[in-house]
């Protein structure tokens, strides 16, 4: 299982999976797992997660899970609910995917902390030591192939891995990795442009800026002015 559907819906429709269809009603909330293809109604409302993002989560929610029990992965669980929650879950889809999951799979838990539970420790079974790996060592750097090496992996089994727990191929996963936390370093500490380069996993300046200014179309020098100037009142700012 390497998919799952965050569905909610305040109208109702219908939910194809393969050749079954199946009704999700009104004002409802639904998980739904497996490699199996999905379409559904317009008037439902369709989000899609990795295992890696039930990683991040797992990490903030172990506290309130009972422990692993056999799950059917590929069925869909239907949560009832209020149009309150719905327009919560509206608003927070405008936002990061990761606020939304959050959001929602804690009050599924709220609902059968049992099932859900058991649908986590099953997305994460057998994963936690590759998952692990790749967050300890995501700003090393490395080229993909020496991750694959680590790893004891053929590099194609392990690009194709990547992208089944990520949902994102593994060189632009890293990429991406690196220079959100080079934006972070470039906010909130002094560091020298070279020396957030070489930690946040890039061989050198040129390498970084070019990298960063694609990204963020400006280069790092430029994106720290900005975010001070910013940050000055207007009454402290130079002439």
């Amino acid at each position: 299982m390497q998919e799952v559907r965050l569905l909610f819906t305040r109208c109702g429709g219908n939910v194809r999976i393969g050749p079954v269809v199946e009704w999700l009603p009104a004002y409802s909330l639904a998980l739904q797992g497996g490699n199996v293809g999905c379409e559904v109604d317009a008037s439902i409302c369709r989000y899609d997660f990795h295992p890696a993002d039930f990683k991040r989560l797992y990490t903030e929610v172990s506290d309130l899970l009972t422990p692993a029990a056999t799950v059917s992965p590929a069925s869909m669980r239907v949560v009832q609910v209020q149009d309150e929650l719905i327009r919560v879950l509206e608003l927070l889809a405008q936002g990061t995917p990761e606020a939304l999951l959050r959001f929602a799979y804690v009050y599924c838990l709220g609902v059968d902390r049992r099932y859900f539970s058991a649908l986590l420790h099953h997305l994460l079974a057998g994963d936690h030591p590759f998952f692990e790996f790749i967050e300890n060592h995501a700003l090393n750097q490395w080229p993909v192939a020496r991750y694959a090496l680590e790893l004891d992996i053929p590099l194609r089994k392990f690009n194709a891995l990547f992208q089944e727990k990520y949902g994102s191929p593994a060189k632009r996963w890293f990429l991406e990795k690196r220079l959100a936390r080079s934006r972070e370093l470039l906010l909130s500490t002094p560091l020298r442009v070279l020396d957030i380069a070489l930690e946040c996993g890039f061989a050198n300046h040129g390498h970084f800026t070019e990298s960063f200014r694609k990204r963020y179309r400006c280069n790092p020098s430029q994106y720290r002015q900005q975010a001070q100037a910013l940050l000055t009142p207007p009454n402290r700012r130079p002439d």
